[in-house]
């Protein structure tokens, strides 16, 4: 399949878009390093009032597609973090409250209230099971927050470097 051949002014995009190339590779070698490079080109080109380049750096960035899954994930991950929370605040803050003031009065007091609550139901039996899948879940939660807020970093221009030489 043969090309048509190019109009002039195609070919006259050609060269300017080949001499783009170099320039942006001169540009590119002559920075001492990424974050200065970001900081140029935002500088030049993102802050810029002009409407052609305006309209040039909006066709080289990619258009993001929300992404439901991992977003929905760490909300998940963030609301059972949460939940943990507040009860392990108000297990905490109700002896208190009470009035328990001894370590011997904490462990009796959690201990009727978990017998009390578990000891009778169907669900004692589960309730290492439970605890074990609650554990989990924040564990893994917490993880992938880390894992989430890594590429956030990396997405700023700021990583993390071994320090091996």
């Amino acid at each position: 399949m043969a090309s048509s051949p190019l109009s002039s002014s195609e070919k006259r995009a050609e060269e300017l878009l080949d001499k783009l190339i170099l320039d942006v590779k001169a540009f590119v070698l002559l920075q001492g390093s990424e974050g200065d490079l970001k900081a140029k080109l935002d500088r030049k080109l993102g802050q810029s009032q002009d409407e052609s380049i305006r309209r040039f750096v909006g066709a080289l960035q990619e258009k993001r597609k929300p992404e439901t899954e991992r977003l929905l994930a760490v909300a998940l991950g963030e609301l059972a973090l949460a939940s943990f929370l507040v009860i392990a605040g108000i297990v905490l803050l109700v002896p208190i409250v009470v009035g328990i003031d001894t370590p011997s009065a904490l462990v009796q007091y959690f201990a009727e209230r978990v017998l009390g609550a578990l000891g009778a139901s169907p669900l004692g039996q589960y309730v290492s099971f439970v605890e074990f899948a609650v554990g989990a879940l924040l564990m893994l939660s917490a993880f992938y927050t880390l894992r989430h807020g890594a590429l956030h970093l990396k997405e700023a221009g700021l990583s993390v470097e071994s320090g091996e030489s």
